[in-house]
């Protein structure tokens, strides 16, 4: 019997590894390839937004470097999906979005292939005729140097019709990079008597690469939001994480080099780069930024770029204690304040209590600095967050993906209160299914972020502050445990107590964040 389209997708889909979808099915063809893939044993995981569902799908494929996939319905589900696949096209993340329609009247229609076209690599309508080439070219796209996501419409009278079968779909292979650049590369290495290396979001596939070219190099190691773990916290050479700030400069002060080691542009905040010293990129792809303006670039698979340009490396010689005297930079810039209850404390806290090998994702808000300051990372994708976007509202989604992708690794979600009620609502999805994570939300009833930029311009606080919700009261509903702490002792006790999932309310006090800030970005 000739399979249908729907089951020939299905049948790509676990070849590239897939082992789940999420989302919110339509009417139309996502309930098809549910059907498909269940009876291959894929998946559905019902989300409550397709926002939120989008950026589980993102996370998932960041973390497995396998696709990650979103169905969604017509019209306001595809609109409604637009922030996760901005996300993926920024921090590349393989994502396949499939998406029902287009519509067959004027109502729910619109040109949906033309709304993702900024951000997107790829998009197709599949039909029965040419949809197994055509997703096979997709899929391919999303998985290839740089990934990101790709576009896949689908209506349901051709997903039920038989298809032609598919051919295998493959990443294409990345291009070595030439000799010249590799040659002017080494020559800055060897000229360099004080580097700098700053791992970015490709290094998190080339780990062990970027860690032994750092140990020969002999310099100081930063990591971008996204690169946090690929060089363990506790080497000796690691000074803390880098954004790209203007209070970062002192950090890097004295460098004679700096080596952006697959760090994407995308992972640092506008402004002049923090740094004189000629720039060497290292990445897969050339970095499109008149503000870094690297000396040299070399584009190509990145640990094969390390492990030619290693033998040029030993020439580092920073002063004894250069980066143990950076690094107490770092701590003093995001210290705890003495005798009350903050995001630093309780990071403090939660580093040292949650299990060896915890996932954090972390959202964005006033509370990242801090975060990325004081929690240990160890290893590569420890730590994930929205760098390159920044969106809000995604370190539940993030810490629901890790926990269903492995689910014997703990998973830790840190958000703001304003994050958390962006994506509530998927407190159902880590409730229903008792998943091994918990969501820690630094509740302080305020966009504090913005809300410090408003102060900084004399500016009333206008539409920054609102009544603090009762997060622990809202996670019970969901049958998720939960705990209010306003102190590091009831922080503390409710880590005794609570099982996964557990949700902990802590009411910090945010009166820091202000002063934090402005050591960060002057």
């Amino acid at each position: 019997m000739t399979e249908t389209l729907a089951e020939r997708i299905a049948g790509e889909l676990a070849r590239a590894g897939v082992k789940r979808m999420f989302g919110i099915p339509g009417g139309g063809s996502s309930l098809d390839l549910i059907d498909a893939c269940d009876r291959i044993g894929i998946e559905f995981v019902l989300t409550r937004t397709e926002a939120a569902g989008g950026l589980m799908a993102a996370v998932t494929g960041e973390i497995t470097n396998t696709p990650g996939v979103v169905l969604v319905g017509v019209g306001p589900g595809v609109s409604s999906v637009v922030n996760a696949v901005a996300y993926a096209s920024l921090e590349r993340s393989p994502l396949i979005v499939f998406a029902d329609g287009p519509a067959s009247s004027r109502h729910q229609r619109f040109d949906q292939q033309a709304l993702f076209k900024p951000l997107a690599r790829g998009s197709k309508r599949l039909t029965p005729e040419t949809g197994a080439a055509d997703f096979a070219e997709l899929i391919s796209l999303a998985l290839s140097p740089p990934e990101g996501p790709v576009i896949c419409e689908l209506t349901a009278p051709d997903a039920g019709k038989p298809g032609a079968a598919m051919p295998p779909a493959a990443p294409a292979a990345a291009k070595p990079a030439d000799a010249d650049s590799l040659a002017a590369a080494r020559a800055l290495i060897e000229k360099a008597h004080r580097p700098v290396l700053i791992a970015g979001l490709e290094a998190r596939r080339h780990a062990d690469a970027v860690r032994g070219f750092a140990a020969a190099l002999g310099g100081l190691v930063l990591a971008t939001y996204k690169g946090s773990g690929v060089v363990p916290t506790g080497d000796p050479m690691y000074v803390g994480p880098f954004t790209g700030a203007a209070g970062e400069r002192k950090l890097i002060a004295d460098a004679d080099l700096v080596i952006l080691a697959g760090a994407d542009s995308i992972e640092f905040i506008p402004g002049a780069f923090p740094s004189d010293a000629p720039i060497l990129s290292l990445a897969e792809a050339p970095i499109d930024d008149s503000r870094l303006s690297p000396a040299v670039t070399v584009a190509g698979p990145l640990g094969a770029s390390l492990a030619a340009l290693l033998p040029a490396c030993g020439k580092g010689a920073w002063p004894q204690g250069a980066a143990s005297e950076r690094r107490a930079l770092v701590m003093k810039a995001h210290a705890p304040r003495p005798g009350v209850f903050d995001t630093a404390t309780a990071v403090q806290i939660l580093g040292r209590r949650m299990p060896a090998g915890t996932r954090l994702a972390v959202d964005a808000g006033a509370h990242m600095f801090s975060t990325f300051a004081h929690w240990p990372a160890s290893e590569p994708f420890g730590m994930v967050k929205s760098n390159g976007l920044s969106s809000m509202g995604y370190a539940l989604p993030g810490a629901v993906a890790s926990a269903l992708a492995e689910p014997e690794r703990p998973a830790l979600g840190i958000t703001g209160d304003g994050g958390l009620i962006m994506c509530l609502g998927d407190l159902a999805t880590l409730g229903e299914r008792k998943l091994n994570a918990g969501i820690v939300v630094m509740n302080d009833a305020a966009l504090s972020l913005i809300d410090i930029k408003q102060q900084r311009q004399q500016r009333p606080p206008r539409g920054v502050r609102y009544p603090a919700p009762d997060f622990a009261a809202i996670a019970r509903s969901f049958g998720i445990n939960a705990a209010t702490v306003g102190s590091a002792a009831e922080l503390e006790a409710a880590l005794d107590t609570l099982a996964t999932p557990f949700l902990i309310d802590a009411r910090v006090d945010p009166a820091g964040y202000g002063e934090e800030l402005e050591r960060l970005r002057g």
